[in-house]
Parts: C-alpha cells; structure tokens; sequence
C-alpha cells in the first residue's frame, strides 16, 4: 500500500523529512519525491516555499530511492540488507553451528569409547568448544580411577585422547579436580622456588604434562633469582629450577 502526500517546504530535503514524520515512515520508504512547484524568492526576499509530492511505501525495505524532478532524476541506493545477503548469513550461521555440533558428537564418542577400553564406568560432557579449543567433564562412580595419583591416569587420558583427536586441543576435567591440582602446584611452585633459593645445585621436579609445567614456569619466573627450563620428552618432561649464574 503506498501513501502520497503534498508538502510545501524550502527543498527536497525539507519535504522528505516532514513527509517522514507526518507519515510515520523511514526514509527507506520513501519511493519517490516530484518537485510541482519551486521555491522562489526576489533578490533574497520574500522567500515562497516550493510544492513537492512526496510518494512511500509501507512495504519497502531495502529498494531504491528515486527523486523526481524537472530537470533530472536521482536515484539515491539504500543500505539495508537484501533477501539474499540475509540469507546467505543464516546458512553461514546454520553451517556453523550443524560443524560445531557435529564436532562435540565426534568428541564425546571418542571420549566415551577411550574410557569404556579402559572398563570405567563414566560419562563425558563438554563444557566449553570455542574454535580448536575444547574443555570436557568427566563424571561418575568411577572419578577416583580415572584421576590417579596426582592426577597421573588423568593426564596419561587427556594424552592419548589429544592423539585421536588431532584438530581440537582438549583439556579434560574431573569435577573440578583439576582447579584444586592447580592450587596444589601453585604451592608447589613456590616451596621449589623457595628451596632452591638456598642451595646451588639445579632442583628437579617429577614429569609433568604442558598445562602442569605452564603453572610451575609462571609461579617460579616471578623470582627474578631463578631460572626454569624443560627437559625430556612428552609425557616424561620434567622442569628444573635454578638460580641465575
């Protein structure tokens, strides 16, 4: 349904906006303006305002605005989003969700397949993926075995599991297990710190997974004194601490 309304103004500028606000429309809508009279003045006086009929369409979303007058058509371009665009969006939004659910599918049966070889009776949630990186939950009767001593059969899980699943990086947890192991490393971090401060030989610490080592670099490094470093292969790498020649 289009509506037309005559409005006098200075210009077209001027008409357009008050058909806007007298019709309740967007500029979007507005389809076309014909100027019917012009403005005139005498010398700068007596100004006269001009004539102009101002076409809109409540359907218009995203068309071309054209400005009818004596001399000359323009035609202004709007910037709204076509059928198309928005429909290209929404399949690039659909394919991306359908990979991402297809990739927590893939993850939770690896997962669950590697812990049923292993005869524990668990069950596997993820609870973050966020492009190559993936945090999943393990829970059930089973949560002790699964964890080992200090986290040990966890870490040796996460390990193989990370060697089935080459394009996401996974870090696994159990109950949150792993934020209290952190607060424990933290700690041990600085008692190491704090005894090889008194002594010159280089202090060894048992192996460690990357994530582990992370933490024990991050907390010892704060002692300007000390120096931390990695050796060994994975998953038998171990850190050294020492102080600075």
């Amino acid at each position: 349904m289009e509506n037309i309304i005559e409005i006098k103004a200075s210009n077209r500028e001027v008409a357009i906006a008050r058909a806007i606000k007298i019709l309740e429309v967007t500029a979007d809508q507005v389809v076309q303006v014909t100027e019917l009279e012009k403005p005139k003045s005498f010398f700068g006086f007596f100004a006269k305002d001009g004539l102009y009929k101002v076409e809109v369409s409540r359907e218009v979303e995203a068309e071309e605005i054209k400005i009818s007058g004596p001399e000359k058509d323009e035609v202004v371009k709007t910037t709204e989003k076509s059928e198309t665009d928005i429909e290209a969006e929404q399949e690039k939004k659909e394919s991306k969700k359908e990979l991402k659910e297809n990739r927590e599918k893939e993850i939770i049966k690896t997962s669950q397949e590697l812990l049923n070889k292993m005869g524990l009776e668990l069950e596997v949630e993820i609870l973050r993926l966020e492009g190559r990186n993936c945090v999943i939950n393990l829970y059930g009767e089973d949560n002790g075995i699964i964890i080992g001593k200090k986290g040990k059969t966890l870490n040796s899980y996460e390990y193989l599991l990370n060697t089935l699943i080459k394009d996401v990086r996974i870090d696994v947890d159990v109950e949150g297990f792993k934020e209290k192991r952190n607060v424990t490393l933290r700690d041990l971090a600085r008692k190491m710190a704090e005894k090889a401060m008194k002594t010159t030989k280089p202090i060894k610490l048992n192996p460690m997974p990357p994530r582990e080592r992370k933490i024990i670099h991050e907390v010892v490094n704060k002692y300007s004194e000390l120096d931390t470093y990695s050796e060994g292969k994975d998953p038998k790498r171990y850190i050294v601490i020492r102080k600075k020649k």
